[in-house]
């Protein structure tokens, strides 16, 4: 390759980096579609690796809570090496929300079944983690009148 060829590439390849940082298109800002059924195996994959941050990945961005819901779950379904069979996707309750029944077997032949519910932001599905910003806590206080 020539010494005017190699330094063009370069250019080039400065010139795009630029672009994509300037677009806000880099790995870490990218909203990247995700269907429900994808989004699914990503939700087995993570359990089955016992890896909270993969699965607080899923989650809503600004969800408080998530990190924490994850590390939750993961502790309590985590590493149970689930081999999905079938997942069935209704939108019952309208085009931005999911309900998924994932079904497949865990490392010692079990059965297992599990109900997701999914939520769409644009073209991607998130898995609900935690609480979305400012949502308020349920008060478990009671009044009587």
């Amino acid at each position: 390759m020539t010494a005017r060829r190699t330094a063009a590439l370069g250019a080039a390849g400065l010139a795009t980096a630029a672009l994509l940082a300037l677009t806000g298109c880099d790995s870490e800002n990218q909203d990247e579609a995700r269907t429900e059924k994808e989004t699914a195996s990503a939700y087995v994959e993570a359990l089955n690796a016992r890896d909270p941050d993969a699965l607080a990945k899923l989650g809503r961005p600004g969800d408080q809570g998530a990190q924490q819901g994850a590390r939750d779950l993961v502790n309590r379904e985590g590493g149970r090496g689930i081999q999905v069979e079938d997942v069935a996707v209704n939108h019952e309750f309208g085009p931005d929300f999911a309900d998924v029944a994932i079904w497949g077997t865990d490392s010692k032949g079990r059965t297992y079944r599990h109900r997701l519910t999914l939520e769409r932001t644009g073209k991607t599905w998130y898995v609900p983690l935690g609480s979305a910003p400012g949502t308020p806590k349920p008060s478990s206080a009671t009044t009587r009148s």
